[in-house]
């Protein structure tokens, strides 16, 4: 569960505590329509049941309240598999490129190594 930066600056309303209540339209439709609420802002998946374990039992303040109605979605957790998926498949081709790039350098760095050598080696 992430948490909001302490530095925001609240008006004496926000810090007052937050109606838990005002977040059940998002959990109710979450449980009708058989999704996952995802919070954008933190990439955290939350079944409805466990967004209200973690939500109901805890103070909230209205700026909670507000930042969570603002980044709370509706999503079929199955998206979540395929941007995992994804996810993978694009820091594979990352690193790929990365150690293509580091055994080139590496290669390169030992060539010029032998060649001195070589040369001194020659007399060259």
């Amino acid at each position: 569960m992430g948490s909001y930066p302490n530095s925001v600056r609240m008006t004496p309303e926000q810090r007052k505590q937050g109606d838990f209540n005002r977040l059940m339209p998002i959990i109710t439709e979450a449980l009708l329509q058989k999704v996952w609420l995802y919070h954008k802002k933190f990439g955290s998946w939350y079944t409805p049941e466990e967004f209200t374990k973690a939500y109901s039992g805890r103070f909230i303040n209205n700026y909670d309240v507000e930042q969570l109605l603002a980044n709370l979605v509706l999503r079929d957790p199955r998206s979540g598999n395929n941007a995992f998926q994804k996810a993978i498949l694009q820091k594979t081709a990352q690193y790929q490129k990365e150690l293509a790039d580091l055994t080139r350098k590496g290669e390169t760095f030992l060539n010029k190594v032998i060649d001195y050598y070589r040369d001194k080696n020659t007399g060259l």
